[in-house]
Formats: structure tokens, sequence, C-alpha cells
């Protein structure tokens, strides 16, 4: 699991960092007839032309005691509202907090696929998940759905310290995990998107491979995700640097065993007022504008 979120940052109001109306328009140039929805954690919606693709679809959001002690118990019906109809799933690593939710929500849509590393694939099937609704992916491959072409990029998790005594990296054994805490890491990827002219890139995890990273062309969207970020050296300079975003969109930011009915709270280790001089930083580069979605809303693109 995502090790650096197990405590959350508590705090005594509502956050800042979490805005509660959508951008104003024009916050894209151009506009596809779209929407792009965060669904909190790292998880995306993206609609255009009626059709429908997700990333990281996570809703559950057990609580500390659940993580620690239980086995998975996904709330099927809060998935099934949360992301509704999709035709296709993309899961960036095996992470309770990215995987959890997927193999009741490909089940919920039997026309949909999903795409992920071998370990992601393995864990939906344990669930009963059909072998037509699985393809493991490989880094550089693409795939259309619809409108969308979606490449897969090979990443790294971001690094936090004493994970490598603790984190599983993958599956053991048979049947499924004991404890939500024990689901593996497995293969690491971010994935580019483009849409109509449009081109977002999702970096769901906080470090960087970068021989894949390097192959990538400019975008016009950055999706990055803010916690463990610390442990990869020059995060979003590295990032900056490939992708030249226009607009960046922070995720992963939230303390993800928080149940969506209520407020979002940041994450442990945040460091927002850190996040701010970074994006300061691609703003004086490349004209980086920081967007922030408000969590569950669809926003026009």
């Amino acid at each position: 699991m995502c090790l650096t979120c197990v405590l959350p940052l508590m705090v005594s109001g509502p956050a800042p960092v979490f805005p509660t109306s959508a951008p104003e328009p024009g916050w894209l140039k151009d506009k596809l007839g779209g929407s792009i929805t965060w669904t909190g954690c790292a998880g995306f919606v993206l609609e255009v032309g009626g059709e429908r693709i997700c990333f990281d679809p996570y809703a559950s959001n057990p609580g500390l005691r659940d993580t620690l002690f239980r086995p998975a118990r996904p709330d099927h019906a809060l998935v099934e509202r949360t992301f509704g109809k999709v035709s296709g799933i993309f899961v960036g690593h095996t992470h309770f907090d990215h995987a959890m939710d997927v193999a009741p929500l490909a089940k919920a849509n039997p026309g949909c696929v999903v795409h992920a590393s071998p370990t992601t694939t393995e864990i939906c099937r344990r669930q009963g998940v059909p072998d037509d609704q699985l393809h493991p992916v490989e880094d550089g491959e693409r795939v259309t759905i619809g409108p969308f072409t979606v490449e897969a990029i090979a990443s790294r998790h971001g690094t936090v310290p004493i994970a490598s005594r603790i984190d599983v990296i993958e599956l053991r054994g048979e049947g499924m995990p004991k404890t939500v805490f024990r689901w593996p890491r497995g293969q690491v990827f971010a994935y580019r998107v483009e849409v109509g002219g449009l081109s977002l890139h999702l970096q769901t995890s906080a470090g960087i491979e970068d021989s894949p990273l390097a192959r990538q062309a400019p975008v016009d969207v950055l999706i990055a995700c803010l916690a463990a970020r610390q442990g990869t050296e020059g995060y979003f300079r590295r990032l900056g640097e490939r992708l030249c975003p226009k607009v960046i969109i922070p995720c992963h930011h939230d303390n993800f065993f928080r149940p969506l009915s209520e407020p979002p709270r940041p994450v442990a280790r945040l460091d927002w007022p850190g996040f701010l001089d970074d994006v300061a930083r691609l703003a004086d580069a490349y004209g980086t504008r920081l967007v922030q979605l408000p969590r569950g809303a669809a926003v026009a693109i």
C-alpha cells in the first residue's frame, strides 16, 4: 500500500487545497464536449462523446483498522454510483488505494476491459473477473477505446522510508491477501491519453522510470500524484523537462481513509507549500497553470 499515508494528517477545518467549485471556464483552450472527474485519491473518469474510461477507480476507502486487520470489503453500491458505466479501466499499480475497487467495477460493466499489470489482472481474476475482461499491459503498449488512445508507460512507486522492509511486491500463494494492507504493489504504470487533439499524462504514483518517460512528447495536462513524492529526486523538475505541461492537476493528495461522504483532508506529509513552489517553477519555465478539481464533480473539457 502507499505507506506514506498510513497515519493521516489531522487538520481542524476544511483544507484549502481542496476546492468546492469547478475551475473557471477556459481552463482548457479547446473544448471537446466532454468531462473529467477526479473521484478521489488517484481516481479519474474521462468522458468524451458518450464514451467513458477510468483510471485507478477507488471509492470504498476503508478506515485504518480495516486496512490493517481485515480483507478487502469493497462497497459495491458506492463503486457503481461513483464510476457508473465505463468502457475501460486502467490501473497504475496493485496497492489497495488504486486497485481494490477494480474487480467490482469490472463485474458491474461486463463489456469493459481492465488494462493493468499482470499482478493487478491476476488479483482481479482471483475475485471472479473473467479472462476476456483482463488485459496485462506492457510498457509502450497503446490501446484505443472510442475516441481515446491510451499508452502504458512503465513507472515507479514513490519512495517511502522503511517501505522496502514491509511493502509486498507480488502476490503470494493462492487466493486473496488476508488484509488490505498486504495487497501487493506489482509493476507500476503511468498512462498517456490522447483524445480529440488533447493530451493528458497521468502520473498516479510519485516515482519515475527515466527511459519510458524520455520517449514522451509534451502534454496539455499533467495529472500528478503528490503522496510520497519527497523520495523522488527532482520529481516535478523531471516531469516538467519532458512533458512541458500547460496545466497541472494534483491528485492522490487526500486522506483516503476518510469516507467519500466526508470532506477531503490532506494526506500525511503533503507539503502543499512545497508543491506550490514547484508549480511556480513550472509556470516560470513552461507557463504551466495549476488547476484544482473538486472531488466528485464532472468538469467540462
